[in-house]
């Protein structure tokens, strides 16, 4: 009996440690489900980086009338990139440096469009981007105009809502993409890019040209990084281990 009571008293302390652990070592930096958002309004949480032509503004799922999202722009595809006076929305501090972040993104036709990271002003960032056709997928670096950091692959369709990721650490960038109803690991996914480059070492995170945006996480680290059990549920219970820290 006493043996018994010392196992499980064990087994209880064990369990403390592990979840003081995960709390300690694990951070949210930010979550966006825009659920707390009015349709038709630009997001609350977000904030203009580049102030330009296009407005975002929070809208029904294409897919689901009953889920909110963000709409990254009101004007067109061809009339929202940074390029031709499209506005970019930001999240985050000027001092983020390497963290995950993890989205559901929708392309709504075949266009350039894709999000933006250690943004410092519409001068100086790093885009991830979807190219015409389907397939091609490149980082870029914004510096008094375009340089193509690395190029990169990975197939995709408009009207498809996908599961991202985005790991930087230091000078080095990784993307991958899939369908949101796969349930294999993005450790199982392979990259559809990665680049390094060192000239911009932090910065905010955004949007680019006209997508979809829901279920935005940002975290410390891939190893930190805890994700609701379905990729687009809303914030779910297995976040309790972390969302104190946030």
């Amino acid at each position: 009996m006493r043996f018994s009571y010392l196992l499980f008293t064990f087994f209880i302390l064990l369990t403390l440690f592990v979840f003081a652990s995960v709390n300690a070592s694990a951070k949210l930096f930010f979550h966006d489900d825009f659920e707390k958002d009015t349709i038709g309004n630009e997001p609350d949480k977000w904030e203009i980086g580049f102030d330009g032509k296009t407005q975002a503004e929070v809208v029904a799922d294409p897919e689901d009338t009953r889920n909110k999202v963000l709409k990254t722009s009101t004007n067109p595809s061809n009339a929202s990139r940074h390029d031709v006076g499209g506005s970019i929305y930001v999240v985050g501090e000027d001092s983020w440096s390497d963290y995950v972040a993890e989205w559901d993104m929708m392309f709504p036709d075949d266009f350039y469009m894709g999000v933006v990271f250690r943004f410092q002003d519409n001068e100086k960032f790093y885009l991830s981007d979807r190219r015409q056709g389907g397939r091609d997928y490149h980082f870029y670096k914004r510096q008094g105009g375009w340089a193509q950091i690395k190029a990169g692959s990975v197939e995709n369709r408009p009207e498809v809502w996908y599961r991202a990721q985005l790991t930087l650490s230091g000078d080095e960038f990784i993307f991958k993409l899939k369908d949101r109803k796969d349930n294999t690991p993005f450790d199982n996914i392979d990259p559809a890019t990665e680049g390094q480059d060192g000239t911009f070492k932090t910065g905010k995170f955004g949007n680019y040209g006209l997508v979809y945006i829901d279920n935005l996480f940002i975290g410390d680290s891939v190893d930190d990084f805890v994700l609701p059990v379905e990729p687009q549920d809303k914030l779910s219970t297995t976040w309790g281990a972390i969302k104190n820290t946030y």
